[in-house]
């Protein structure tokens, strides 16, 4: 479902049941107009009129609230609260704001705390490095390069922000560089991602699975879709008169918003996938589970969203069970998709258009990549993965 208008000014109706919420409003310390975007699930659109009301409110009181709690001279520690108010206001996805959160916690208020923003030198920030390097965390692992240089990112965002917003005369961290930091995540020995032959042994493997299992696994390797996306799938997604499921919304940690793009895009439903799909709905409705409209295609056994060890102890199940040792994290069966598509030299519109990347943009945007396109790409690889697979064969 394409995205409409309603009778409502703001609320436009994305699909059955879900509605984005925009609002604009002027913040009066800068007299600058910010827009807050935010994804709902509403019975219909007078509900989604409230949740708009109630948005607009909410927003206003942040606004309210936060000029009036900041200091003359503020803090990092107060203009930060501030900061992460404003955040919250806009629409923040629920997994940069704990980032961020725990980034402020754990790596920079301990120091500029109780600092006044407009003393800070780069000298501090020099500083601050130096002590950042020798920290450990709390399982007393020294920090990497890559984690104090997200930290310093983050610390550089917060204060050319107060720069702006309190117009002070100088950016504390102009000119202050980077750690070194070697990759450590995925690196030519742990790529975090399966090779054609690993992944047609953890496909059969995963068929020992449950049925939910499996199903998982193969949408997520023949997707690319993201782990969120993937947990916050409904059966109405799912829609196989057309050959596509439709990536609408993603959660973390139970809080449902737009995918990370914050557009809706629509993957094929290959005749394999929907295979696993079929075997995974009849084991749900021999439960008794629902298994139409918006109900969850992976709920957790309370009907909610599955946690990321879910998919992670499944991994390690069906990686031993193959004798792969090898590390796959959940974000490693995108990385899979991606890599061998693109190894089976899939038109590089067709995969940006398939997994969301936000890189070669304008590619996508002067071109229109429909479902039988899309569907031939995911052909290709379903071809050199399960080759035994008779195409069309539920």
């Amino acid at each position: 479902m394409r995205k409409r208008k309603t009778r409502h000014p703001g609320v436009f109706q994305v699909g059955p049941t879900t509605y984005e919420l925009r609002v604009q409003q002027r913040i009066p310390r800068t007299d600058k107009v910010r827009s807050v975007r935010r994804v709902v699930e509403a019975r219909g659109v007078r509900q989604a009129a409230l949740l708009h009301a109630e948005l607009r409110e909410e927003l206003q009181h942040a606004t309210t609230t936060g000029t009036e709690a900041m200091p003359a001279r503020p803090t990092l520690g107060d203009y930060a609260k501030l900061w992460l108010e404003r955040r919250v206001a806009r629409g923040v996805k629920p997994s940069t704001l704990a980032t961020a959160l725990y980034t402020l916690e754990q790596g920079i208020l301990p120091i500029f705390g109780h600092r006044y923003v407009d003393e800070i030198r780069k000298p501090d920030i020099e500083d601050w490095l130096t002590w950042a390097s020798s920290s450990r965390s709390k399982k007393g692992k020294k920090r990497t390069a890559s984690t104090i240089n997200s930290w310093l990112r983050l610390l550089r965002t917060v204060l050319r922000d107060a720069v702006s917003d309190l117009e002070l005369e100088h950016d504390p961290t102009l000119r202050v560089k980077c750690l070194t930091a070697l990759p450590t995540r995925v690196t030519d020995d742990r790529p975090n991602s399966l090779t054609v032959e690993d992944l047609r042994s953890c496909l059969a493997a995963a068929k020992k699975e449950p049925p939910e299992v499996n199903a998982m696994l193969v949408v997520a390797f023949f997707s690319g879709m993201r782990f969120g996306e993937l947990t916050a799938l409904q059966w109405n997604d799912v829609q196989e008169d057309l050959g596509v499921i439709l990536v609408r919304r993603s959660q973390y940690r139970g809080k449902v918003t737009t995918p990370k793009t914050g557009k809706t895009r629509s993957v094929a439903l290959h005749a394999f996938v929907a295979a696993a799909l079929h075997d995974h709905r009849r084991h749900l409705v021999a439960q008794g589970r629902p298994v139409m409209g918006t109900a969850l295609v992976f709920p957790n056994e309370s009907g909610g969203f599955h946690y990321p060890t879910f998919v992670r102890k499944a991994l390690k199940r069906v990686l031993g069970a193959a004798g792969i040792a090898k590390h796959l994290s959940p974000h490693g069966m995108r990385r899979t998709f991606n890599n061998l598509m693109r190894r089976a030299q899939v038109d590089r519109a067709v995969l940006h258009a398939t997994i969301g990347h936000s890189s070669d943009a304008m590619t996508e945007h002067y071109s229109h990549v429909d479902a039988a396109e899309k569907l031939a790409a995911v052909d290709q690889l379903i071809k050199i993965v399960v080759p035994e697979h008779v195409p069309g064969q539920l």
